[in-house]
């Protein structure tokens, strides 16, 4: 990745372990993505109390972009497991990083679909719900 460009495109933050980045329902803001420099974060999808996806990032991943996609408030939780320095970014901003440094695109659609295959073999161990013919 070249992290000059993205360096240029992003800001710098910093979250302490156990802080809460971001939270469901609340309206995406600025930063709305994020890559990780150093730490972990866990990013949460909550189903109902008892059932959720857990969804586990660290150095060089992008986490937060799902919104910024489906143009929804957040539908997951984003903690910080680690002290955990990153760059932010706006939407504008990511979608320019996303054009200017393929290896940083890369990485995100690599994160996306990592992040589709868990919940789809969540999804096919799902009893069957069809109505019978």
């Amino acid at each position: 990745m070249d992290f000059d460009i993205l360096a240029e495109l992003s800001q710098p933050v910093e979250f302490q372990s156990g802080e809460k980045i971001y939270e469901t329902d609340y309206t995406i803001g600025d930063p709305c993505a994020y890559l990780i420099l150093d730490g972990d974060v866990r990013v949460i999808r909550k189903y109902t109390p008892l059932k959720m996806e857990t969804f586990e990032y660290t150095q060089g991943d992008v986490f937060g972009m799902l919104e910024v996609y489906l143009g929804t408030a957040r539908i997951t939780d984003a903690v910080a497991r680690t002290g955990v320095r990153a760059l932010g970014f706006s939407k504008v901003h990511f979608e320019r990083a996303m054009v200017s440094d393929i290896s940083f695109a890369l990485q995100s659609i690599r994160v996306l679909s990592k992040m589709l295959r868990q919940i789809n073999g969540h999804i096919k161990e799902l009893p069957y719900q069809g109505t019978g013919a």
